[in-house]
């Protein structure tokens, strides 16, 4: 009998990765079965997104269901050039609602990044990963956990030491212990309560190291480059160039050749590592169905946002709003549903805020501990049952670690406008360039079209408390470019 109206809720969460090489979403060389698998009993969601492209950003936004400027974590909680290390002191998240209201019993495994490692420990989880102790893995102190040779020396070095294998056992790796955590509270977890869970995954995020005896398993020579590799940036904001070279001029020296053949080396450990994360992903999932949990679990599968990984000639992620960055993968397998479907709206991590409220309650919630949520349950949308109001998303950037750069962005699939406070200004037509190398913000032709997106921008950013555009005319744009304002000689 499957218990739907008090189901336990697992999200796996990732950390920087792409749509695009996930076989439930595209053809890819990445072998990614069990992740599929999970698809296959779960509604795909193809337009899913951040709502900014930095780790602690999202993650708070995922907690609380608000966008970064509700939340003010505005960038990555990073010790030294951070300047929000920690979370608004007065926010609620789900694990403080789930603590109030008694019901579930909450757990978070694996890398946290809103703000230090002991937030986290300090938090109102149940149950978190062990604190630091003699004699455990290094990574339990840091909020993020990412692999490097701070846990074992390199074993084989790829990309001047930035890549490669470590000297460490499976069971000492960091995404495998997140996994592991997992398991074990799932073995030992409180029975006469379901249960709300985060396993979250510190990869595929930059360094891509794996541990030695998992290998890197992708020949560099079989890997395509990205179409948008070679961007010129021409007519686009003088801040991505800026970024370009920046990256080129810690290439070493290396030709472009040399360049582009170090990075195939480089996503042959990248696509290794999220092929053990779909190993692990396989492995969380055999466990709900040896506790005999699977029916009654709503899984939800995403990531806290993208990876440049070379497109556009940039690395991770930074001050530009490219696709490769903002759009996420996300599934949600329903407590008792089968079967696989796909859904084209426009959602993103504040939906899963709201759709953990609505798994948890038995009904809809519009707010939480009294704010309103900036998103909405995806429940009724993925069976099918219910017409989505959004027809574009709208994304933010505030600056980090590259300054205080300030963005916002609104894409409606077709087109993509992003206004740059600081700096030019772009649209993009998906549709035709797909890649986004042709910048269409200050062609004549597109008046239209860019009227419309900035309304749209404009709207949202009323309807959120937005208070950050409060510098954006749209009819001032276009003067940077010497075309002058309406009335004016």
């Amino acid at each position: 009998m499957v218990n739907t109206s008090k189901p336990n809720v697992l999200i796996f969460l990732c950390d920087q990765l792409r749509i695009d090489l996930l076989t439930c979403y595209q053809e890819t060389l990445v072998r990614t079965p069990n992740i599929t698998a999970l698809a296959d009993d779960s509604c795909l969601f193809e337009r899913a997104y951040t709502p900014l492209a930095l780790c602690s950003p999202a993650r708070a936004s995922l907690l609380t269901g608000l966008y970064p400027h509700g939340h003010h974590m505005f960038n990555n909680s990073t010790q030294y050039y951070s300047y929000c290390e920690h979370l608004r002191p007065d926010m609620t998240m789900l694990q403080d609602w789930v603590d109030d209201v008694g019901e579930y019993e909450s757990a978070w495994y694996g890398k946290w990044h809103i703000g230090p490692a002991q937030d986290l420990f300090d938090s109102r989880f149940h149950h978190t990963h062990d604190e630091p102790y003699e004699g455990g893995p290094v990574f339990l102190d840091s909020s993020h956990w990412h692999p490097n040779t701070r846990i074992a020396p390199l074993v084989q070095s790829v990309g001047r030491g930035t890549a490669g294998t470590l000297d460490v056992g499976m069971e000492g790796f960091p995404d495998v212990v997140a996994a592991r955590y997992t398991q074990a509270f799932l073995r030992s977890r409180d029975e006469t309560k379901p249960f709300f869970a985060t396993c979250s995954f510190p990869g595929p995020h930059f360094p891509w190291m794996v541990p030695e005896e998992w290998g890197i398993r992708y020949d560099p020579a079989d890997i395509e480059m990205w179409a948008n590799r070679y961007d010129t940036f021409e007519g686009k904001p003088i801040n991505q160039r800026k970024i370009r070279v920046l990256n080129e001029s810690n290439a070493g020296g290396l030709s472009a050749e040399e360049q582009e053949q170090e990075l195939k080396e480089l996503l042959a450990c990248c696509f290794s590592y999220i092929e053990l994360i779909d190993e692990m992903v396989g492995e969380v999932v055999s466990t709900l169905k040896e506790l005999g949990l699977y029916e009654d679990t709503a899984i939800i599968f995403t990531a806290d946002h993208g990876d440049m990984a070379g497109s556009h000639g940039l690395m991770n992620k930074g001050a530009y709003m490219y696709d490769e960055i903002y759009r996420i993968p996300m599934l949600l397998k329903r407590p008792g549903a089968t079967g696989a479907s796909r859904n084209s709206s426009f959602v993103h991590l504040m939906d899963v805020t709201a759709t953990c409220l609505h798994l948890m309650t038995g009904r809809e919630q519009d707010s939480l501990a009294g704010r309103s949520l900036h998103g909405q349950s995806l429940l009724s949308l993925a069976a099918g049952e219910a017409e989505w109001p959004r027809t574009m998303h709208y994304a933010q950037y505030h600056g980090d670690p590259w300054g205080h750069y300030s963005s916002r962005m609104v894409t409606d699939g077709r087109w993509k406008l992003v206004w740059n406070l600081t700096d030019l200004c772009e649209l993009y037509d998906l549709e035709n360039d797909p890649h986004e190398l042709e910048n269409r913000f200050y062609d004549p032709a597109c008046d239209e079209v860019r009227a419309a997106c900035f309304d749209y921008l404009l709207a949202e950013a009323r309807r959120t408390g937005d208070a950050h555009v409060f510098l954006l005319k749209p009819e001032h744009e276009m003067v940077i470019r010497g075309i002058p304002l309406p009335g004016n000689s």
